[in-house]
């Protein structure tokens, strides 16, 4: 099959580099037409050598715009000289908006967990050919790659390869990470575009735009948060002033009456909790008064967080007494949907086994009996 019209048109505009014909050598007759398009170059090859190149235009091929041609044996064939030769189309644009991530996770020592996480990362990328010449000896020739997504997953693990390095020089928390995104990808530039310039490519951009945690690490930093978020001299004197106001009924019934006390003063509390966590401080306290042991110091409880759905919004999060105050209000009634951490699933308030007392139904008033006053 003798080519006339010599042309790669690319509808997507992401073809990197195309091969006619795919495979083999075709055959080319002088006076055949030669197109390429904006962004495009077009070099033959023969016998494996690269022979002449032809930048955007048309073409017809001679022995002056085709120097191959003085080489080989004057054939003619009506009135033209076939040759055998391939083209290489090869697209000069710059490819955007491509993705990068990490194959498997990597470890991480967080500085302020002091121990190792695994962390994985995704982004983007952009890249252009800048010296075709270089691509096709390198990418195409000695990787034998011509397909374009295969050229690209072989960059991706260049540029994952190197995030492994910057990540390990990044000597902070997890919790800052987020805000060095930036940073972490001008690094990443930095460390991929001298690999790339060697295959006559240009690491136009690149951007880091996740680092993710693993699920147990996540629920970890949860808890943090939550804790962080409480003044611990505040949780110290609710507690004193709990068991300051339960100690005469304490001192009264020491077998147990002042935690049965101290939780039902606490109303809602109770319920969530709250009430129980204090009421076993208050009895081991207790206990080493009348032993004649110093008080240890006890640990501030764990504060619930309760999200309510009220009138199609999120609300929250609430505290034990916030959602007590709800309740009283009638904000919150039994059919309103709860969530606290540690929920699979949000649950009506009166479905909460921790709540359920609270919505239960009062009972009816008396009817006074027939024949009454």
């Amino acid at each position: 099959m003798f080519f006339n019209v010599v042309e790669y048109l690319d509808p997507t505009g992401e073809v990197m580099v195309a091969r006619i014909p795919p495979s083999g050598s075709g055959d080319f007759t002088t006076g055949s037409q030669l197109i390429v398009q904006e962004n495009q170059v077009a070099v033959f090859y023969r016998d494996g050598q690269m022979a002449d190149q032809f930048k955007a235009g048309r073409y017809t091929l001679s022995t002056q715009n085709l120097p191959i041609l003085k080489t080989l044996t004057k054939i003619v064939f009506k009135g033209k000289s076939p040759f055998r030769a391939y083209v290489y189309f090869v697209n000069l644009k710059m490819f955007i908006d491509l993705g990068w991530g990490t194959p498997n996770r990597i470890l991480y020592r967080d500085a302020t967990f002091k121990m190792g996480v695994n962390l994985g990362a995704f982004g983007t990328w952009s890249v252009r050919i800048t010296d075709h010449v270089r691509f096709l000896n390198t990418i195409v020739g000695t990787q034998g790659m011509q397909d374009t997504p295969a050229i690209e997953e072989f960059l991706r693990k260049i540029i994952a390869s190197r995030f492994a390095g910057v990540l390990a020089k990044t000597q902070t928390s997890v919790y800052d990470l987020p805000s060095r995104y930036d940073t972490l990808g001008a690094e990443l530039k930095d460390a991929t575009r001298p690999e790339f310039s060697q295959y006559g490519l240009e690491l136009v951009d690149i951007a880091v735009v996740n680092i993710s945690l693993p699920d147990e690490v996540m629920q970890r930093i949860d808890e943090r948060s939550r804790l962080d978020m409480y003044d611990k001299d505040d949780i110290a004197k609710a507690q004193g002033l709990a068991i300051a106001d339960a100690l005469p009924e304490a001192a009264a019934n020491p077998g147990g009456a002042a935690g049965a006390g101290v939780g039902a003063g606490m109303g809602i509390g109770a319920g969530l909790g709250f009430g129980q966590v204090i009421a076993n401080n208050l009895g081991q306290n207790i206990a080493g008064a009348q032993q004649g042991a110093a008080i240890p110091p006890t640990p501030p409880p764990p504060v619930l967080q309760w999200y309510a759905y009220i009138n199609g919004s999120q609300v929250g999060p609430m505290t034990p007494g916030q959602l007590s105050a709800a309740v009283q209000s009638g904000q919150v009634t039994g059919e309103t949907l709860l969530w606290r951490q540690g929920m699979a699933n949000w649950t009506t308030a009166a479905g909460v086994p921790d709540l359920a007392s609270i919505f239960r139904s009062p009972p009816p008033p008396p009817v006074a009996p027939p024949g009454g006053s």
